[in-house]
C-alpha cells in the first residue's frame, strides 16, 4: 500500500514537472512580454482549475504601484478581477513568498475584506522574483463553487511563477532596450534634420545679399567681401565699434570653402598676454600655476576652418609675434611646450584702431600689419549711411515681433524721422538696442512713437526738438514722455495701480508718487 502511494506521488511529481517544463518551453519561444504573461496565466488557470487569473507588474520605482497587465477567466463588463490585490499585495511584496487564502471571509489575517458574495472566496498569490526584485504578482482566484487550492497546487504555481519571472524579466529588459534604441534613432534623426535645417539657415543668414545695406559704401564693401571669401588670404576688417565687423567676418567664412569647418572668435583686447596666448595657442600641463591638464587652444579648435581675431590692435607685442608665426608657416606652440604644432587656419581680423598710428607709436608690429591686411575691408559708420537706417529698423522690428510675441509692433514715421537725424555713435549695435528698448516701452500700444525713444536719441539733435508736437529742453521732453506713457498704461489697465506698476517696472508707491507729481487723473478719482 505504501509502495503504491509512493508511486502515485512520484507520478504526480513527474506530471507537475512536465507541466512546469511545458510552460517554460512555451514562453521561451516568444519575446513579447504580454504574450509571455498570457501563456503563464492561461496555463496555470487550466492546470489548477481556477476561475480567474491575473498578473500585476510592479513599478520599478514604486512597489506600491501595480499595473494589471494580463487577466483571464470569465469576467463580466465592469467587473475587476482580483481587485482585492490592492489590499493583499503588500503582504506578498513585504514577505516575498506565496500567499494562500482558503476562505477570505473567515481569514483573520485580513479581517474586514469581503469575498463579494463568494466571487473571490479563495485565492493564491505568488511573487514573480527576478534578480532579487519582485517584478510582478501572479494571482489565481476561485469562487464559492470551487474548492480551495491544495499544497501541491501552491508549490507548482510558485515554481512556475519563479521560472517564468526570469524569462519575463529578460523580455522586459529587451523591450526597454528596444524602446530606448528606437528613441535614440528618432532623436538622432531629429538631430540630423535639425542640423541640416540650421546649416541651411546659417547659409541663408550669412549670405552677403542678406546683410542689410543699400548705401553705395556698403555695396562696395559687400562686393569686395564676396570676392575675397573664395580664397584663403587674410582679411583685415576696419570699422568703428558696432558697425558689424564680426557679422561680415562670419559671412566671409560661411561663403568660403571652409564653411563646413569651425568658425572661432576671439577678442584680443580683454586678457593679459600670458592668458591670451594660452587661450589662442593652448598650454601643456604644468606650464603655469593652475595648468592642471593640457589645453588645445583656439587655433587648434579652428583647424581646417577660420579664426576671427577681433580688436587685433589691442594684442600684446609678444602675442603678435606668435600670430605672425601662424601666418608665415602655420605653426603654433602651446605655452610650456617644447615642440611646435601645425594648423591649417584662415585668419580674419578686425580693429577699430588706426594700426598705422599704432605702428608709429611702437604698439603694433609692421610685419604683422602687412600680413594681416592682404585685403582690407572698411565698414562705414552708420552716420555715413543714413539711408540704411529704415531698412535696419524694420529688420530689427521683424525679429522683435517674434521675440516679444507682438505681431502689431511697428514704428511711426515721426519716430523714424528722429532716428534718421541721430548721429549713432554706437552704430548699428546701438540702433538695434534702441529699437528693442522702445519696443518694450511701447508694448502696450504696439507702435513705437517719439515718446518711446531714449533720452539720448531725443536730446541729441538739438537743445530743442520739434517732432510730433514735442518741444522744449531735454528734461521737459523726458517728463512729457513719462507722463504720456503712464497715462496710456493706466488707461489700458482700467486705472489699476498695482497692475500698471508691475507693467511699468515701478513699485506701487513709486507709481502713485508720479501720478501725484504729474497731476494725472484716473478713472478711480
Amino acid at each position: 500500500m505504501a509502495e503504491q502511494t509512493n508511486i502515485e506521488q512520484l507520478q504526480a511529481t513527474l506530471e507537475e514537472l512536465k507541466n512546469i517544463n511545458r510552460i517554460v518551453d512555451k514562453i521561451s519561444r516568444v519575446r513579447e512580454t504580454n504574450h509571455i504573461m498570457s501563456i503563464v496565466v492561461e496555463e496555470l488557470v487550466r492546470l489548477t482549475g481556477s476561475d480567474q487569473g491575473v498578473i500585476n507588474l510592479v513599478s520599478p520605482t514604486d512597489q506600491s504601484d501595480l499595473l494589471t497587465v494580463i487577466r483571464t477567466g470569465e469576467v463580466k463588463e465592469g467587473d475587476v478581477p482580483y481587485k482585492l490585490a490592492n489590499n493583499l499585495s503588500g503582504w506578498v511584496l513585504r514577505n516575498k513568498r506565496a500567499l494562500r487564502i482558503d476562505d477570505l471571509d473567515t481569514d483573520k489575517r485580513f479581517a474586514g475584506l469581503s469575498s463579494e458574495d463568494g466571487k473571490y472566496k479563495s485565492m493564491l498569490c505568488c511573487p514573480m522574483i527576478a534578480r532579487g526584485q519582485v517584478i510582478g504578482l501572479l494571482s489565481l482566484i476561485r469562487g464559492r463553487d470551487n474548492v480551495p487550492f491544495t499544497e501541491d497546487q501552491t508549490r507548482m504555481v510558485g515554481i512556475a511563477a519563479s521560472q517564468s519571472a526570469q524569462i519575463l524579466s529578460n523580455a522586459l529588459l529587451l523591450e526597454e532596450l528596444a524602446g530606448k534604441n528606437k528613441l535614440l534613432e528618432l532623436t538622432q534623426g531629429q538631430l540630423r534634420d535639425e542640423n541640416a535645417r540650421l546649416r541651411e539657415e546659417v547659409g541663408t543668414t550669412f549670405a552677403f545679399e542678406n546683410i542689410i545695406g543699400k548705401s553705395p559704401a556698403m555695396r562696395s564693401v559687400l562686393s569686395l567681401a564676396s570676392r575675397v571669401s573664395t580664397n584663403d588670404s587674410p582679411v583685415l576688417i576696419e570699422g568703428e565699434t558696432g558697425t558689424g565687423k564680426e557679422l561680415l567676418a562670419r559671412a566671409i567664412h560661411h561663403n568660403s570653402p571652409r564653411k563646413d569647418k569651425p568658425f572661432v572668435v576671439k577678442n584680443c583686447g580683454v586678457k593679459t598676454e600670458s592668458l591670451l596666448e594660452s587661450e589662442l595657442f593652448g598650454h601643456v600641463k604644468g606650464a603655469f600655476t593652475g595648468a592642471v591638464q593640457d589645453k588645445p587652444g583656439l587655433f587648434r579648435e579652428a583647424d581646417g576652418g577660420t579664426i576671427f581675431l577681433d580688436e587685433v590692435g589691442d594684442a600684446p607685442l609678444g602675442t603678435q609675434v606668435a600670430i605672425l608665426r601662424v601666418l608665415e608657416n602655420g605653426e603654433i606652440r602651446p605655452v610650456g611646450a617644447s615642440k611646435s604644432e601645425h594648423v591649417n587656419v584662415r585668419i580674419l581680423s578686425a580693429t577699430n584702431r588706426d594700426l598705422k598710428e599704432f605702428i608709429n607709436e611702437g604698439k603694433f608690429r609692421q610685419d604683422l600689419f602687412y600680413r594681416l591686411n592682404a585685403f582690407t575691408l572698411s565698414l562705414p559708420p552708420l552716420r555715413e549711411r543714413h539711408g540704411d537706417i529704415p531698412l535696419l529698423t524694420h529688420s530689427f522690428l521683424e525679429k522683435l515681433r517674434i521675440k516679444l510675441a507682438n505681431n502689431d509692433l511697428k514704428i511711426s514715421s515721426a519716430a523714424l524721422d528722429v532716428l534718421n537725424r541721430y548721429s549713432w555713435p554706437g552704430n548699428v549695435r546701438q540702433l538695434e538696442h534702441e529699437i528693442e528698448r522702445a519696443a518694450v516701452v511701447c508694448s502696450i500700444g504696439g507702435e513705437i512713437d517719439v515718446p518711446h525713444l531714449s533720452p539720448d536719441v531725443l536730446g541729441s539733435t538739438a537743445d530743442e526738438i520739434d517732432s510730433a508736437g514735442y518741444r522744449g529742453r531735454l528734461r521737459e521732453i523726458v517728463e512729457r514722455v513719462e507722463r504720456d506713457v503712464i497715462t496710456a498704461a493706466l488707461a489700458e489697465n482700467d486705472s489699476n495701480i498695482l497692475r500698471t506698476s508691475k507693467i511699468l517696472g515701478l513699485t506701487r508707491k513709486g507709481l502713485k508718487d508720479k501720478i501725484a507729481r504729474y497731476g494725472i487723473s484716473t478713472d478711480k478719482d
